[in-house]
């Protein structure tokens, strides 16, 4: 099986949002799915390579407060950031640590109530990825945020969204993927199919909670790195447990589009999700709200919850 990435390049304009569509704050609770697109008609259409833009985008002031110094109180998660080993890696942790992006997931994460502590930490750990194990810590490898980092285009074309989409977007993702699986195993949460996937999942429906204009940068910019990966998949691999980049490219926009239409009806225009899937997209994210609601929203603090979906997240901000 031949695996075909598609590239992620600069587009000069892509998507028009209203205000009225940023300002709408997403809700964890279920509701009917979004009504489908008009049918496809099978005939095929001629794919177009993942272009992420700021072009015409219409953004809503910032809301305060905002999460650079403050805290929530939340004793159940724990972040730090291990010193590497390999001096090629400080600077990234340094980085990191300049813009306390650990301590803002910190504070994302303070609803969630855990019956114990979980670590979330920045490690050496001599691979790109190092899986969570039951009781563990959650980690997130030093080779896999300069893996990112390499990555991403050095250069914005005039219009395009800048390296730092990419970047904030793939880590933010990384963070939540393995903070899901490690939920499940604390909370005794049972899994239909590949962990991987739930987790993923779990991962991209947080996503698009932290407001409209976080959750479009996180979701375009996650959804550009599974893109421009492009990792050529052989048969061992396909046999892993974990989804080949490809898909995980139009999960995340099936989920991204499933959760506001509306916002995100630019995947569609500008043929970056089938619209044979899109049209899956709201009972899909109706399903997963389902899922969520009846697992893990009765361990969320609804008060925290409020505070997170109308703070401004620093995180996004470009590096000085």
């Amino acid at each position: 099986m031949v695996f075909i990435a598609r590239l992620a390049v600069a587009l000069a304009a892509v998507f028009t949002l209203s205000m009225a569509s940023l300002n709408a704050q997403p809700t964890f609770g279920p509701s009917k799915p979004s009504p489908a697109p008009t049918p496809d008609t099978g005939a095929p259409t001629p794919g177009k390579v993942f272009r992420p833009s700021t072009g015409d985008v219409t953004l809503p002031p910032p809301a305060p407060p905002t999460t650079q110094e403050a805290d929530w109180g939340n004793s159940q998660v724990d972040v730090v950031y291990t010193e590497p080993q390999d001096p090629q890696f400080r600077p990234i942790r340094e980085r990191l640590m300049r813009r306390k992006v650990l301590e803002q997931l910190r504070l994302f994460l303070s609803p969630l109530q855990l019956p114990r502590k979980l670590l979330v930490q920045l490690d050496q750990c001599n691979a790109e990825r190092r899986p969570y194990q039951s009781g563990g810590p959650v980690t997130i490898c030093y080779e896999y945020v300069a893996k990112v980092d390499r990555i991403a285009p050095r250069e914005q074309p005039a219009g395009g969204m800048p390296r730092e989409t990419m970047i904030v977007g793939a880590f933010v993702q990384a963070v939540l993927h393995e903070v899901a699986t490690a939920t499940f195993d604390i909370l005794e949460i049972p899994v239909w199919g590949r962990e991987s996937d739930a987790a993923d999942k779990l991962a991209g429906f947080i996503m698009v909670q932290f407001g409209k204009e976080v959750a479009l940068k996180l979701m375009i910019g996650a959804s550009w790195f599974f893109d421009a990966s492009e990792r050529q998949w052989s048969e061992t691999d396909l046999a892993s447990e974990q989804a080949p980049e490809a898909q995980r490219f139009f999960n995340y926009l099936c989920i991204a589009y499933g959760s506001d239409p509306a916002s995100f009806k630019f995947l569609i225009d500008q043929n970056l999700l089938p619209e044979r899937r899109a049209q899956r997209c709201g009972g899909e994210f109706y399903q997963l709200r389902r899922a969520f609601a009846q697992t893990i929203l009765p361990h969320v603090d609804q008060q925290l919850l409020k505070r997170v979906q109308s703070a401004t997240w620093l995180i996004l901000d470009e590096p000085q």
